[in-house]
């Protein structure tokens, strides 16, 4: 990738806009080139929340015409090839129906999760009877499948597209979407005792948890062969109280995380490797949120400040060794905010968001994140309103985040497109 670029962000603007920009230059001397993709005015729809396919060239966005006579909740898929006609490029792909026109969380209509293929895309959405996981061509041909319904859901696609696995209330099955069986494959039945599952980067493997006795949580491992024909699991990690896992984007290490009972108390962040059983410490503090670096070399956490409504984004490095048997790494700081109403969503559920979100750029230079940023309008100065919207800030800390536009959420692709390689 260019020095001089990185892969673009998708955004909704202040009008609800769907928008893009492309991020020109370094450190605190960048510039962005806004283009809006699909204006609020001229379609006559509001959007919100928009997810990048694989390869960065193609963009979910969900689509409500917030009209009283002609009510409408859609799933619009956008393409970026100007060589297709205008059918070709824009589709609605999932269609809510007249009785499941409610959100799913604050600003978020669908939970998206595009194939590892980009040719499909798993939908959460309101059904009418609750929440479901539709299967849907990107096409946009044909009508959506229904795989699963119920709440809470979490889920993760197999990393050849060939399999769903999916956590619904206190079950954990897998649906195999190149067999001709019939219903899912049950993986555990328990008390819930995490949230997102997950698989190993060459998909053999599947990630989770069960409570363990006398309370808490025990990290396991699953082969994916062994599914439907035992119950084989292999104990990787104990957690005090509920778990929290997302792996790490260049191997198997999982970053940890503890959910105390009521989620009250600091939560435990622990990186561990599955293949040796290492574990390394990185902070025991009240957290709610991380991310990975694209290089596996770094962890960001979202922090929030005591008798305060700020969040700090704090980076740990993890690339280099262990400091110590029971010594923890040293966080940098890289900006304080208070979030929007959406980030604030996306912290919520952030194992489940790693899977599908970016908000860190695929070059590693940038993060994204929405709301207001301390320092950055407002603060008593005269004559300026508080600035929110979305921001970048360097990932190694080198300069202050500043503000790309007014808006409620960004993302970046997970791959930087081609043309911009």
């Amino acid at each position: 990738m260019s020095s001089e670029s990185v892969a673009p962000l998708a955004l909704i603007s202040d009008d609800a806009s769907l928008q893009t920009a492309q991020i020109v230059g370094e450190g605190d001397s960048w510039e962005a080139e806004l283009t809006t993709q699909l204006d609020m005015t001229a379609e006559g729809m509001v959007f919100m929340w928009p997810t990048w396919s694989p390869g960065g060239d193609q963009i979910a966005v969900s689509a409500s015409s917030q009209r009283v006579d002609d009510p409408k909740l859609e799933l619009w898929r956008l393409r970026f090839d100007d060589e297709l006609d205008a059918e070709e490029r824009l589709a609605a792909v999932f269609k809510n129906p007249y009785d499941g026109r409610q959100v799913i969380a604050t600003g978020l209509a669908h939970y998206v999760h595009w194939a590892p293929s980009g040719r499909a895309l798993a939908v959460v959405g309101n059904v009418g009877s609750g929440m479901a996981v539709n299967l849907v061509a990107a096409s946009g041909r044909g009508n959506p499948r229904r795989l699963v319904d119920g709440a809470p859901l979490y889920f993760d696609w197999a990393p050849d597209g060939r399999a769903i696995l999916v956590h619904r209330a206190a079950q954990l099955v897998l649906f195999d979407l190149a067999s001709e069986a019939e219903g899912p494959l049950q993986v555990q039945r328990a008390r819930p005792s995490f949230r997102s599952p997950a698989w190993s980067h060459d998909g053999s493997w599947v990630y989770f948890a069960r409570p363990r006795p006398g309370g808490g949580s025990i990290v396991l491992r699953a082969a994916r062969s062994e599914i439907g024909a035992s119950n084989a699991q292999e104990e990787l990690m104990e957690v005090a109280g509920a778990s929290s896992f997302v792996v790490s984007p260049t191997d198997d290490r999982l970053a940890v995380m503890s959910l105390p009972i009521n989620d009250a108390g600091p939560r435990r962040l622990t990186i561990l490797n599955p293949s040796t059983g290492d574990q390394q410490l990185i902070a025991e503090r009240d957290i709610t949120g991380i991310c990975w670096s694209p290089d596996g070399r770094a962890i960001f956490a979202f922090e929030p400040q005591p008798s305060s409504t700020m969040i700090s984004i704090v980076r740990y490095d993890v690339g280099a060794e262990p400091p110590g048997a029971g010594l923890r790494l040293a966080g940098l700081r890289l900006a304080r905010f208070q979030p929007s109403a959406e980030f604030a969503t996306l912290l919520s559920f952030f194992d489940q968001f790693a899977h599908s979100h970016q908000i860190v750029s695929p070059c590693g230079r940038w993060i994204t994140f929405s709301g207001l940023a301390l320092g950055n309008g407002g603060s008593g100065r005269r004559g300026f309103g508080p600035q929110n919207g979305c921001y970048l800030v360097p990932a190694d800390g080198s300069a202050p985040p500043r503000r790309v536009a007014a808006g409620s959420i960004s993302f970046f692709p997970r791959n930087a497109p081609a043309e911009s390689a």
